[in-house]
């Protein structure tokens, strides 16, 4: 009984930051977009440069709830697979919870290196203006790459993975699953579209905010959620109604 009270006050917790991480993760990025970068355009790195100059503390804050809240999503993630254990679903749910924590590593590095390293190169002195935007387009390539992948593993083969575990148990509804399995194809056809296309106006300002950042937050949510109003349901699996 105390394993269960422990365990059940364990998942409420992982739940609820996983809802709070990606919520504020998601508020963040969007902030970022709206306010500082044009989602919109593939500018030059000078423009870029002075768009982040003209805002750098809102750019380092912002980055750094990202950051934090990314990382809160992480637990929440863990937490939905853990929901699986003991279950014939459980190997897809490790699955998920594997592609989730390289998904998330790679995300916390991207945003860590965005919110620090470029206010910083804005300020770099140089001879010659166009040696500057060298270093910084090849900064935000690099770092545009490995957001990408992310994308592709959190938002896109974990949700899948995740998704289909809750058709083959009996936790979930079935529109969380079909939510999972299919706005994690989208994230996967997004992060393709965006390795091919580059930083296009479909693929970062429309496929990316859609695909990357809205539908799974609202598959976190509706999947964390019943852990956290029922966090029992973790430790015995029952059918959802």
């Amino acid at each position: 009984m105390r394993w269960e009270t422990d365990k059940g006050t364990a998942t409420r917790i992982g739940a609820g930051a996983g809802i709070a991480g990606v919520s504020l993760a998601m508020l963040s990025a969007m902030a970022v977009l709206v306010l500082i970068q044009d989602p919109f355009a593939d500018v030059a790195p000078s423009v870029y440069m002075n768009g982040i100059a003209g805002a750098k503390g809102l750019w380092v804050l912002l980055h750094f709830a990202v950051t934090i809240g990314t990382a809160l999503r992480l637990a929440g993630l863990l937490t939905v697979g853990e929901a699986f254990h003991g279950t014939a679903a459980r190997p897809l749910a490790a699955a998920g919870n594997g592609l989730s924590v390289a998904g998330v590593g790679l995300l916390i590095v991207t945003y860590a290196r965005d919110g620090y390293v470029h206010p910083f190169l804005t300020q770099v002195a140089t001879d010659t203006p166009g040696v500057r935007d060298a270093i910084f387009a090849a900064s935000g390539r690099a770092a545009y790459s490995t957001e990408i992948t992310g994308v592709l593993l959190v938002a896109g083969l974990a949700p899948i993975a995740y998704g289909l575990a809750m058709l083959v148990s009996p936790l979930y509804p079935r529109w969380v699953a079909w939510l999972g399995v299919g706005g994690g194809t989208g994230a996967v056809v997004t992060a393709a579209y965006l390795y091919a296309t580059g930083l296009t106006d479909l693929g970062y300002g429309v496929l990316y905010p859609l695909f990357g950042m809205l539908v799974p937050a609202v598959w976190l949510i509706a999947a964390a959620l019943p852990l956290w109003r029922a966090p029992a349901r973790a430790a015995v699996a029952t059918p959802a109604r």
